[in-house]
């Protein structure tokens, strides 16, 4: 018998209360039970109950019963719960029995801030009728929420009698963070006429086993059961956000699990592999990922394949290309043994689901999205859209013979700082990557070559930068994996300060003005233009081969000038300027006439000879 926790007001100061206890029907879970409590606190702001999650297990975890005392009426139709506060949880779903659907919205508060409200959506990844796991409970999915301290829940259209909000926590534990897939074996596969018949093995790709992720064995009610045969590969996806880090993936699996048995009753986790936005995959299901386990993910259709789960909503993401990748390595490793085509299609008797009746033959591809056999969203509008693209790598791995090993996926991005002043220092802050071992080495670029030696975290700019581009080269490496590269490069060239040298020449009525542009640092010429501004004039010339250009004005009025000279900054050079005195002669006077003041004729007139 499972407990639920039914919460009613009480103006106790910090009592516990353990309130009433429904039977495992309410729930639909045939599991040991497990004691869910529910602390009343007249401290929380909002007046409202604070919810206690349990904490006797690696998953804290609460179940409670969403009556009129924590849920009513707001209006015909729509049930609003307060604002409640609660101990730490990180996942939220929501359980019910009967056909009859409700409409759930939640908000949260993640570290005093309310979230937007989002819908919980329906799950309909199940056990097929008839079989021994098959529970009368039905639930949403289990959303990621991240560390939060109050929930705030919307329900329209129909409340269950037995509708029960479960919050989950569970708890990181030593090594999630740094494990990592087995190195990948070959194998070949189910054994028969089949298995004999095809053309070539596919390896099997790396993955990590349930142990990698904590599963608690002592969950599972049952041992596992085997198809007879493989016809399809069905591709889900969790629905349960995106924002999770790489370290949450297998406290995240044990949540699943816990819901899945505990909450939902059903045997064991519901998908055979699932697969994190890093290309990660993971076995699910207890009774060997090279076995034809059946699993739980999509009613109707369990009998006959393989369940993937793609942690994350992919209506609001797209998959990256780890994820497809993953997703097609592990169903070419599946399908090779059966001669099946992944770009074909498949003559597949439903067990009944909520599209297609029981004992009804409906074609449909071998490798599908959830929605193709039951009525959902799932796998996601953009992993949908990607179905082609992982059916065409399927076929490549199996034209290969093998999946590629899996990419090293690049979790943040390399950055330069620093000045780029010729003599200052660039520093890089590597990219990081998973699997957070893989052994990375930093390379220094020159205008895309690399720079001899430079291959620390720092490096000092020379005289062979003036004018190029720095940048930097992060190579991860780790064995059995494709090495990934991080590449980044400085927001600006390499620069060097400049000064200007002025020569004037002192001329009669005109001024020559001579630059020459030298650079600090370098014996190489700056190019790039001048401007020389004489009083009124200006001129702008541009810089010979040695960096040096005349400026030469007519017409200038005698007298001490001030000119001024701009250089505009060329490749690697910085713009300066500076300023000269220039001094202008007078012109010179012209000479006085032969025979003096008086003109050609002399002194007393008009000249010439008496006669």
């Amino acid at each position: 018998m499972t407990e639920t926790v039914v919460v009613e007001r009480s103006h106790t100061h910090r009592r516990p209360v353990i309130l009433g206890l429904a039977g495992a029907a309410a729930l639909g879970a045939a599991t040991a039970a497990t004691k869910l409590a529910a602390t009343l606190s007249d401290e929380d702001p909002s007046g409202a109950p604070r919810l206690e999650l349990s904490s006797d297990s690696s998953v804290g975890e609460l179940t409670v019963r969403l009556g009129d005392d924590l849920l009513p009426a707001t209006a015909a139709g729509t049930w609003r719960s307060r604002e409640l506060g609660t101990s730490t949880h990180s996942m939220v779903g929501f359980t019910w029995t009967g056909r009859r659907d409700p409409k759930v919205h939640l908000r949260s508060r993640v570290r005093g801030t309310w979230t937007p409200w989002r819908p919980a959506p329906l799950l309909h990844d199940e056990p097929d009728a008839g079989a021994a796991e098959r529970s009368a409970t039905r639930g949403t999915h289990l959303l990621w929420i991240g560390r939060s301290d109050g929930i705030d829940i919307r329900v329209d259209g129909h409340r269950p009698d037995d509708l029960s909000l479960v919050l989950l926590h569970p708890r990181r534990l030593r090594g999630d963070a740094t494990v990592h897939p087995d190195v990948r074996s070959a194998t070949t596969g189910p054994r028969g006429r089949r298995a004999r018949a095809r053309r070539r093995a596919v390896t099997k790709p790396a993955m990590l086993t349930r142990r990698k992720w904590g599963a608690d064995e002592s969950w599972r009610s049952s041992r596992p059961r085997y198809n007879s045969t493989l016809q399809q590969v069905h591709v889900h996806h969790s629905a349960s956000g995106n924002d999770y880090s790489e370290a949450d993936v297998p406290a995240l699996l044990r949540g699943f699990y816990r819901y899945h048995t505990k909450s939902l009753g059903w045997s064991d986790i519901g998908y055979n592999f699932l697969v994190d936005k890093w290309g990660r995959i993971w076995v699910g299901r207890a009774g060997g990922p090279q076995k034809l386990v059946r699993g739980a993910h999509t009613l109707g259709f369990n009998a006959t394949s393989t369940g993937i789960c793609v942690i994350g909503n992919y209506d609001a993401a797209a998959p990256t290309p780890e994820i497809i990748s993953a997703v097609a390595s592990i169903a070419a490793w599946k399908i090779t043994p059966f001669g099946l085509d992944p770009l074909g299609v498949a003559s597949v008797t439903s067990e009944g689901s909520d599209k297609f009746r029981a004992r009804r033959t409906v074609t449909l591809p071998v490798i599908d999205g959830h929605r193709d056999t039951n009525d959902t969203a799932c796998p996601g509008s953009q992993l949908y859209a990607q179905l082609p693209a992982i059916r065409e790598a399927t076929r490549q791995i199996i034209a290969a013979g093998t999946a590629p090993p899996p990419p090293i996926a690049e979790v943040t991005p390399s950055v330069i700082g620093g000045s780029t002043a010729l003599g200052q220092t660039l520093t890089v802050t590597p990219a990081t990557f998973t699997p957070a071992d893989a052994a990375v080495a930093v390379a220094w670029l020159r205008n895309g070559a690399a720079i001899p030696g430079a291959t620390g975290t720092a490096y000092t700019t020379t005289a062979d930068d003036v004018g190029a581009t720095i940048g930097v080269q992060v190579t991860a490496t780790r064995a059995g994996y494709t090495a990934a590269t991080s590449t980044a490069a400085a927001t600006a060239a390499v620069t060097t300060a400049t000064r200007i040298v002025v020569k004037t020449k002192r001329l009669r009525r005109k001024a020559a003005v001579g630059v020459k542009v030298r650079a600090s640092g370098t014996s190489a010429r700056p190019s790039g233009t001048v401007t020389v501004k004489l009083r009124r004039q200006t001129a702008t010339l541009t810089l010979n081969a040695k960096g040096n250009a005349v400026a030469r004005f007519a017409v200038v009025k005698a007298g001490w000038a001030r000119a001024t000279i701009t250089y505009s900054g060329g490749p690697g050079f910085d713009a300066s300027s500076g300023r000269a005195r220039v001094a202008v002669l007078r012109r010179k006077r012209g000479k006085r006439g032969k025979h003096g003041k008086g003109g050609k004729g002399g002194k007393g007139g008009k000249g010439g000879k008496r006669s």
